[in-house]
């Protein structure tokens, strides 16, 4: 289980991520600051199958896909 709030490292920036559950999903509010606004992202199944991250709503597809897998390195290295 993840805390409510942690933070990671993305281009040499210090996060603050905070975890939502809303409706058995889980969701992670990340805040960058005051110049950009928070970026909200959730993992998401493909009708393919494969998992992928996205945001909420939809439009920062690019920025998700590269802070989710920092949130998933955060919980490999603290709760394994």
């Amino acid at each position: 289980m993840l805390p409510e709030k942690f933070t990671i490292s993305y281009l040499g920036m210090e996060l603050e991520v905070q975890t939502l559950n809303l409706n058995e999903k889980v969701l992670f509010r990340i805040i960058f600051g005051k110049k950009i606004p928070p970026l909200v992202i959730t993992r998401a199944l493909h009708r393919e199958g494969h998992k992928f991250w996205t945001s909420v709503p939809e439009g920062r597809q690019d920025l998700a896909e590269k802070i989710g897998p920092l949130i998933e390195s955060y919980y490999r290295e603290n709760y394994k």
